[in-house]
């Protein structure tokens, strides 16, 4: 690589294993992970109700196994990330 640097890939890494080069490689050869540089589309709330919400609890989270108190009433359930002057 020139420069030193190790170069991007956006699909893989068409590289041999270190574990199968029959050259002698450094030891963190052998500890290299590979991660996929793919760019996701955009997620769409409207077509993707089903399998996706965006409520929004905001404040702490209640102990589940003890009796319900005060405590639980602290926190706010907002259906949208945006809130509006009204709310």
């Amino acid at each position: 690589a020139v420069g030193g640097k190790e170069a991007l890939g956006s699909m893989g890494n068409d590289a041999a294993l270190a574990v199968l080069s029959e050259y002698p490689r450094q030891v963190n050869d052998y500890f290299k992970q590979l991660f996929a540089q793919v760019t996701n589309p955009p997620i769409d709330p409207i077509r993707e109700e089903i399998v996706m919400s965006l409520v929004c609890p905001v404040g702490p989270e209640g102990n589940l196994l003890a009796d319900p108190g005060p405590e639980h009433s602290q926190r706010l359930v907002v259906r949208h990330p945006v809130l509006t002057l009204e709310e």
